[in-house]
Parts: structure tokens; C-alpha cells; sequence
């Protein structure tokens, strides 16, 4: 069992007491803000990306704030990707 069905048992036992557990699964982001030159080349070329560039470190921290707030409080067990519209597998 992977993380995603651990995630999914824990969600359905622990949802009568109001506990909600979900999974955010990042795709290509941008994440080198102090040392850009590091990662050139190291990271995937946005055009297998529908929405046609990487995301950021910001969007993944804004879909959790997503989560833990109110606004979500009927989702649980559920898996969100952050990756704008790209699907590997």
C-alpha cells in the first residue's frame, strides 16, 4: 500500500472525528529562489506542461492553506495535484 491508500484508510477512520487527511502530489516546480544557476538544465522543460510553464513554491503552500482551512472541510482522502495539468506516469 502507497501513500496515497494510507492516506485514504486514515481518512475514513479518522473522519468521525472530524480529522480530514489528503495528499498533495506536486508536479515541476520551481523551487531554487537562492541559487537559480544550480538547478539550470536540472529541471524538466515546461512545454509537456498544458498550462505551459513550471509552478511555484507558492502555489504547492497555497493548495495546503487550501486544505487546512474551513473552505475544505468536506474533502478527505482525496489526492491533489499541483502540476498544472501534467500527468506522468
Amino acid at each position: 500500500m502507497g501513500l496515497i491508500g494510507i492516506a485514504r484508510g486514515l481518512a475514513s477512520e479518522f473522519a468521525p472525528r472530524n480529522i480530514r487527511v489528503n495528499v498533495v502530489s506536486p508536479g515541476s516546480h520551481r523551487y531554487a529562489r537562492d541559487h537559480p544557476e544550480y538547478y539550470q538544465g536540472r529541471l524538466p522543460n515546461a512545454a509537456g506542461i498544458p498550462l505551459g510553464r513550471q509552478g511555484s513554491v507558492d502555489e504547492i503552500a497555497a493548495t495546503c492553506l487550501f486544505l487546512v482551512s474551513e473552505d475544505a472541510g468536506f474533502i478527505t482522502g482525496q489526492t491533489i495535484h499541483v502540476n498544472g495539468g501534467a500527468h506522468y506516469y
